[in-house]
């Protein structure tokens, strides 16, 4: 493992442990959640579905240069499960999400590894007119 490498590693893991800590998050770019969102769904149809794991190199490699990737991986790992348990049916439509989806994931307040889930849809729905699916 090159030296970079290294470094990326120590220093995502200490911002983990920190986010675990209930440490703030910083926002984020919204460019840089939607191409790990795109990333991860290119993942997701090469791998028959299945969700994998997305290295700091891809993930590096996908976001902007400056990007903070612990916490873009935060931010995006709560759309994920937020998307799978339904919360965000009115902004998906298939594996997209609506702008606002990732306008409110890159900028909310986050403090520690979550969103506070109810007060995130409670600010989408003010944010936009959903629209129902179907």
């Amino acid at each position: 493992m090159g030296d970079e490498q290294f470094d990326r590693l120590a220093s995502f893991r200490e911002f983990i442990q920190r986010a675990e800590a209930r440490a703030t998050i910083p926002p984020v770019a919204e460019s840089d959640l939607k191409m790990l969102h795109q990333v991860c769904l290119e993942m997701t149809k090469r791998d028959s579905g299945k969700d994998g794991v997305v290295s700091l190199d891809v993930m590096a490699r996908a976001c902007n240069r400056d990007a903070n990737l612990p916490a873009v991986w935060l931010r995006h790992k709560e759309l994920r499960l937020m998307a799978r348990h339904g919360l965000l049916a009115a902004w998906q439509h298939g594996t997209a999400l609506d702008d606002a989806v990732f306008h409110l994931a890159a900028t909310v307040p986050m403090r520690g590894v979550c969103f506070d889930r109810e007060e995130f849809v409670k600010r989408l729905r003010g944010a936009t007119v959903p629209q129902i699916p179907g």
